[in-house]
């Protein structure tokens, strides 16, 4: 998280303290605290987690839960080889959400003929104008471009990681066998969940070397948990928007977004669109003017779907053969004899 609000100032220019952060700190503190209280309280996604965990514990104790449990899994990952053939449709359907994105930000705040005036922007060396429909889309796809760069900066350092730690890891194996199949599902659909059953599937075929336990509950659990692109996005977009509206936030003030963030980013559902869970709780922490938290919350739900979409979710889910990688190895050198270690296959 610490990287996805570093990478938003260092892209958009932020400055480490605005000149009225001191009056605003205390309030997002706050806020903070609020918003902690009420993710772990009020949030269906929390409690689907705690139940998660129950049933856990009682299926250790319970054979036939755990049986029943077992098959259910396996079914999973038996459907997740028969899902690739519907990539194309899940593209399309982007692709029609960009196309007509021009007329959506027209209905939700107005371009042309608007009073709503907006500051022109200064992103990878374009200046897009956002009082234009056109100036409006490329900052939106220049902003999905930076959550892509931020994604793929990140990813390459777990794969770094990775081969560091299991030297048998295949880095060409790794894109051949399982990235280039992985990730045109996950950017098509945006959704960490549609693509849970084929990721087991991939992991088990790919990367046989990892215990069923290790594979199912990273690849499983990390389908919600493992919010990596989610959160580089979440930043990103703050920074977009808030440079669209003339809003220039402060690494500090970013920073006290960090707990509510990270909570949320735990809520969930792992579907597109699920960044609008976010919209609300920063624009209280941030320093925006009351009367500019609709244009905030509009431009920011209008601007988090598709493309940037689809770049924080393979991010999301990518990471999780990584982790299944990184974690497995840890398993065997702390709970296995070494001397039973089996030897690794190269994916």
């Amino acid at each position: 998280m610490l990287w996805a609000v570093v990478f938003t100032a260092l892209a958009f220019g932020l400055p480490i303290v605005s000149s009225d952060s001191n009056a605003s700190v205390g309030d997002a503190l706050a806020e903070t605290g609020k918003s902690l209280v009420n993710t772990l309280t009020a949030s269906q996604y929390f409690w689907a987690v705690y139940a998660a965990i129950t049933v856990g514990v009682v299926a250790i104790r319970v054979s036939k839960l755990a049986a029943l449990l077992e098959k259910g899994v396996t079914g999973i990952e038996y459907i997740g080889q028969y899902i690739q053939p519907f990539i194309p449709l899940f593209m399309g359907a982007i692709g029609i959400y960009v196309q007509s994105l021009p007329e959506k930000l027209e209905d939700q705040i107005g371009l042309e003929g608007s009073i709503t005036s907006f500051e022109r922007l200064s992103i990878l060396g374009f200046h897009p104008d956002p009082n234009t429909s056109s100036g409006m889309v490329m900052a939106y796809v220049l902003g999905a471009i930076l959550v892509a760069i931020g994604a793929f900066v990140w990813h390459f350092g777990l794969l770094a990681l990775a081969k560091y730690r299991v030297k048998e890891f295949s880095l060409i194996g790794y894109f051949k066998n399982y990235w280039v199949k992985a990730y045109p599902l996950l950017w098509a659909t945006s959704s960490e969940t549609i693509a849970t059953p084929l990721n087991l599937y991939l992991l088990r075929q790919h990367a046989p070397w990892v215990r069923p336990t290790v594979r199912r509950l990273v690849a499983g659990m990390g389908s919600v948990l493992c919010t990596n692109g989610t959160l580089i996005s979440v930043f990103i977009l703050v920074g977009l928007v808030g440079g669209i509206l003339g809003l220039e936030f402060s690494l500090l003030e970013m920073l006290l977004c960090i707990p509510v963030a990270f909570l949320i980013s735990f809520g969930i559902p792992g579907i597109p669109g699920e960044l609008l869970l976010f919209a609300g709780p920063l624009s209280l922490i941030l320093p925006i003017p009351v009367e500019m938290i609709p244009l905030f919350l509009a431009l920011y739900l209008g601007l988090q779907i598709g493309l940037p979409d689809s770049f924080r979710t393979e991010c999301n889910t990518t990471n999780n053969y990584v982790y299944c990688i990184v974690l497995n190895e840890t398993y065997k050198k702390r709970f296995m004899p070494r001397e039973s270690q089996p030897v690794l296959e190269a994916s």
